[in-house]
């Protein structure tokens, strides 16, 4: 399945709100000489598997720097819009604000025709989540909970700060994201490694706090309990549980398949874990790369993909992670993971096959 070829079309822009005055305008690619191809048409060049077609649910201007979406108990689409982020991290564009919408498809042809802006007062806004009578989201340094008990879409109050610590002021693409809840019931979520975070409750003195470097968490929303899930890796860009509940993430570099087991400590891309009595690091789940390992740097592809590393699998960088349980494709498909390759403009399909 190496050669699934997918664009990932549906990524667009917002129109400017008449009542929202912290978004900033469209850019204007076309005066560029830029312009983009419409997201129908891309979706028309993508290359897929028998039987499957692609279907633009939302496009620009009705939705715009996604970084971060999931759906709700009613089929609703809830979107992260990230607008602060900036290459550099000591750049962040904290004039601006980042925003949670939701998208719905109110007469079941599968495109997106009602929008709703949930909150609109966001800093560095990299995930969303709903459950337990709110939203919750990821704005470093802070995990925010935002009330809704009644379910209007209205929240009821400010956001709660249910944690802080994590860093928002060195870190950039590395940065706390990926929302998530696990069938245990936590709520998961994801930091890379170039920064450490020291997380605790608002208030919690700096001795009681948790340091965290490249690695899984997880927080209770019921007992408010937060702990470091798993440790290593580079860039945790996705995580999902198979049909028995173990969790499985997705990562760059060094290694694209993890099997996060509670505890671990796993291999780096650089440094060393922060417990100094840890050693004997677990390796990569996988037994493949996607990138040609053998003759190449993963630093390479900055020159362009070669034709190994194509016929590989596509190159390093992985996101989003989808272990299939859905019933409604091919039985072939059930149970596989896929990974969208940044790279090589593809998603990747792994087969998940224990040993021992």
């Amino acid at each position: 399945m190496n050669r699934l070829f997918l664009s990932l079309a549906a990524t667009a822009c917002f129109a400017p709100l008449l009542f929202a005055a912290n978004f900033p305008e469209p850019y204007d690619t076309e005066k560029a000489g830029d312009a983009p191809m419409p997201a129908a048409e891309a979706a028309k060049t993508a290359v897929l598997p028998e039987g499957f077609r692609l279907e633009v649910f939302a496009s620009e201007p009705e939705v715009r720097q996604p970084i971060g979406i999931t759906f709700d108990e009613k089929g609703r689409l809830w979107v992260a819009e990230c607008y602060t982020f900036a290459e550099n991290p000591r750049r962040w564009d904290l004039e601006l604000n980042d925003r949670v919408t939701i998208l719905e498809d109110t007469n079941g042809d599968g495109k997106s025709d009602k929008r709703t802006i949930f909150w609109d007062q966001g800093k560095r806004l990299t995930s969303v989540a709903v459950g337990h009578g709110g939203v919750w989201v990821t704005c470093a340094p802070q995990l925010l909970f935002i009330p809704d008990a009644d379910g209007d879409l209205v929240p009821d109050g400010e956001p709660v700060v249910m944690l802080d610590g994590f860093d928002a002021e060195t870190i950039g693409h590395n940065i706390v994201n990926g929302l998530k809840w696990g069938p245990d019931g936590w709520l998961y979520g994801r930091h890379g490694i170039t920064s450490t975070s020291y997380i605790g409750a608002p208030g919690t003195p700096e001795k009681d706090r948790i340091a965290m470097n490249c690695a899984i968490w997880r927080f209770h929303p019921v007992r408010k309990t937060f702990e470091v899930f798993c440790h290593g890796g580079t860039n945790p860009w996705g995580l999902d549980w198979n049909e028995d509940g173990q969790m499985f993430y997705t990562n760059t570099v060094i290694g694209h398949l993890w099997h996060a087991i509670p505890g671990a400590y796993y291999e780096r891309m650089f440094g060393a874990h922060l417990n100094p009595l840890a050693y004997e690091y677990i390796g990569h789940t996988a037994d493949h790369y996607h990138w040609d390992k053998g003759s190449e740097k993963w630093s390479d592809i900055r020159e362009g993909i070669s034709d190994k590393t194509s016929e590989l699998g596509g190159g390093h960088a992985h996101m989003g992670c989808l272990i299939y349980q859905g019933g409604v494709w091919p039985k072939e498909y059930h149970g596989k993971l896929f990974t969208c390759n940044l790279h090589g403009r593809r998603i990747n399909m792994d087969i998940l096959e224990r040993e021992g």
